[in-house]
């Protein structure tokens, strides 16, 4: 398999959270079952503890993925790696824990599988502390040499800025949403940024849109299709890769 995860044929299987429409979202065993099954790339979501160390969940709070309670950005480490983040899912999964990013890093950045690794909104900081996030995020990248597989997306379009302040080698997707400006604006902010991609909702999406984007330099990466039915439309979009809770299924539909 080719190790360049940017060079892979689209559409890519992106697993979104990891293997999450099977696994506790988020957690290594989703993330393990994501390679297991072949997917290209796998997705996840950081955010800062009040330690500042980089924690691999979706939401604000623990509470709807864990058996705690609380503002993940007001708690420290050492709180949050006790909660329990599988039993949710199904009791056999008891004792999932949340992740540091390193930890995912540690686990994939020697397999043949790209890593995107999307910053919350929360975890951008305004009057930057001593070492933002985007700061920490690039330093690893750079001293582990991992920008050939990684991507940095946001919805925080100002988290990226600072990204691409930082380095002009990271590749920046720009996530698109209910609460940001349209792909249009995005497509300006991709020129400035010399950004890699624009990740925008399939809904609404048509083929017309989708090679607009691409006849401007971008990849196009749309989130998040599950069942066969939206698999097949996002494959008939043509677009350069898809987010989804299932990539056992997309893998199948590709096959």
């Amino acid at each position: 398999m080719n190790s360049e995860p940017f060079h892979l044929p689209k559409p890519w299987v992106i697993a979104h959270r990891g293997d999450s429409g099977e696994y506790p979202e988020n957690t290594m065993a989703s993330f393990r079952n994501a390679l297991e099954i072949g997917a290209d790339w796998i997705e996840l979501d950081i955010i800062h503890s009040s330690d500042s160390k980089i924690v691999v969940i979706h939401d604000d709070t623990l509470d709807r993925t864990t058996d705690k309670k609380g503002e993940v950005k007001l708690l420290p480490y050492g709180s949050i790696a006790q909660a329990d983040a599988g039993s949710w899912k199904d009791p056999k999964f008891k004792g999932e824990k949340i992740p540091t990013l390193w930890e995912v890093w540690d686990l994939v950045k020697s397999k043949n599988i790209g890593l995107n690794v999307e910053i919350k909104s929360g975890a951008y900081e305004e009057i930057p502390i001593e070492t933002p996030i985007e700061q920490e995020l690039i330093d690893y990248t750079k001293k582990n040499s991992l920008f050939h597989k990684t991507l940095f997306s946001s919805f925080c379009w100002d988290s990226l800025v600072r990204l691409r302040e930082l380095s002009i080698e990271a590749r920046l997707g720009i996530l698109i949403g209910d609460e940001t400006s349209s792909w249009m604006d995005a497509l300006e902010l991709g020129f400035r940024l010399n950004a890699f991609s624009l990740n925008l909702s399939a809904k609404g999406l048509d083929k017309e849109t989708v090679s607009k984007i691409q006849n401007e330099g971008f990849k196009v990466l749309v989130y998040t299709l599950n069942s066969e039915e939206e698999l097949k439309f996002g494959i008939d979009l043509g677009v350069d890769g898809i987010f989804t809770n299932y990539p056992s299924r997309m893998r199948s539909l590709l096959t």
